[in-house]
């Protein structure tokens, strides 16, 4: 598959989305975009440079959560693709919104055209919101991360745990895909596999976790290599210490 770009969708549900979609704004050095005329359930948030990669759904219902967004110029061409690889159509809607063997939802959206380095890193943006997590039961674990070699056309990196894979991605999309293997599935809605949000910080984990809290985020557990965070809807993502690169 053809990948032009990628975006991360931050699903929020509708009493905590004006709250936890401007925390996400705040955090992520962006602007909160116009809501779009045709689909008011969506809002951008804009760099201050670079093209835009991060995004707000407003939800109906159900629980918040974090999708990647798969840009590319033929949505049908992709989504066969994408079904050929193992994953499973779950509506058409002029897009395409699909689910990935380990059950993690994903979307095949058009390319507009506009697609750029993400905004470089610096002193004064020591930190970015730059990688998807996909959290899979361990029985689905192998499955998933040779569904989305297969689909994307890259290697899986060399592994450093056997939590987490990686993947030789281009340099040039402003975010990493990682899979990381749970513990079994218990035959619950709250098992199925689901994405979060990392951020790359580098040695300052700490001093921006003290940040997003004040910005209305709650610390849950410090690790030796990150910190699990919950925003203002209650969503967890984690602050690294991966270094972050430039744009």
């Amino acid at each position: 598959m053809d990948i032009r770009w990628l975006n991360a969708v931050i699903d929020l549900p509708a009493d905590s989305f004006e709250r936890a979609g401007r925390f996400w704004a705040e955090v992520t050095n962006t602007t909160w975009g116009e809501i779009h005329p045709k689909h008011p359930e969506f809002v951008h948030l804009h760099p201050t440079s670079g093209a835009m990669h991060l995004e707000l759904q407003r939800l109906d219902d159900g629980p918040p959560g974090v999708h990647l967004d798969l840009v590319v110029d033929d949505i049908p061409v992709a989504t066969q693709e994408a079904v050929d690889a193992g994953a499973t159509v779950v509506v058409q809607p002029g897009h395409s919104v699909l689910a990935t063997p380990g059950g993690a939802a994903f979307c095949i959206v058009p390319f507009d055209g506009n697609a750029e380095a993400a905004p470089t890193i610096d002193a004064a943006r020591p930190h970015a919101a730059d990688q998807i997590c996909l959290d899979v039961p361990g029985e689905l674990f192998d499955a998933e991360v040779a569904f989305w070699s297969r689909l994307t056309g890259w290697t899986v990196n060399d592994p450093v745990s056997d939590e987490f894979r990686s993947f030789a991605q281009p340099a040039s999309l402003p975010l990493r895909l990682l899979v990381q293997r749970l513990g079994p599935a218990k035959d619950t809605a709250e098992d199925a596999a689901h994405g979060h949000l990392d951020f790359s910080c580098g040695p300052l984990v700490d001093e921006l976790a003290a940040k997003h809290v004040q910005a209305g985020a709650f610390e849950v557990e410090r690790f030796d290599h990150w910190t699990v965070m919950t925003d203002p809807a209650g969503m967890a993502y984690c602050l690294t210490r991966r270094p972050s690169r430039a744009g």
